[in-house]
């Protein structure tokens, strides 16, 4: 009886392992590029996600410290999508979205600058 509840066990874990892990897989699919990396201090993630008829660009910089003030831009296919100061929150990051159409292709390209730093990252829209 004790070997019977153990295989039983076993095989429950293994299903929920496998459910959980088809919608893991399902969610992010083929549909989100993501570049990281750091620069001078800071790190930097940029991402593209396609979801029903947009795709979302968001770009985050993990800076050092709150309350610096960066220059952020995001450009696709050389057009502008995004440009401003954005000021990291009390994590010390910013967090910039941007949106294409979800047929977009081409490269997008964002860059965050503070003093002398620079962080670039660039990606395939589709």
């Amino acid at each position: 009886m004790n070997r019977t509840r153990i295989v039983i066990a076993t095989v429950a874990a293994l299903v929920v392992v496998a459910v959980v892990g088809g919608l893991v897989w399902w969610q992010t699919g083929d549909d989100e590029v993501r570049q990281a990396g750091s620069c001078d201090g800071a790190s930097y993630t940029l991402e593209s996600d396609r979801e029903d008829d947009t795709t979302e660009v968001s770009f985050e910089v993990q800076a050092g410290e709150p309350g610096q003030t960066w220059d952020v831009r995001i450009e696709h296919a050389g057009e502008t999508l995004v440009e401003g100061s954005r000021t990291t929150d009390e994590d010390a990051e910013i967090d910039v979205d941007a949106y294409l159409p979800q047929d977009a292709t081409g490269e997008v390209t964002a860059t965050a600058t503070e003093g002398d730093r620079t962080c670039t990252a660039t990606l395939s829209a589709g």
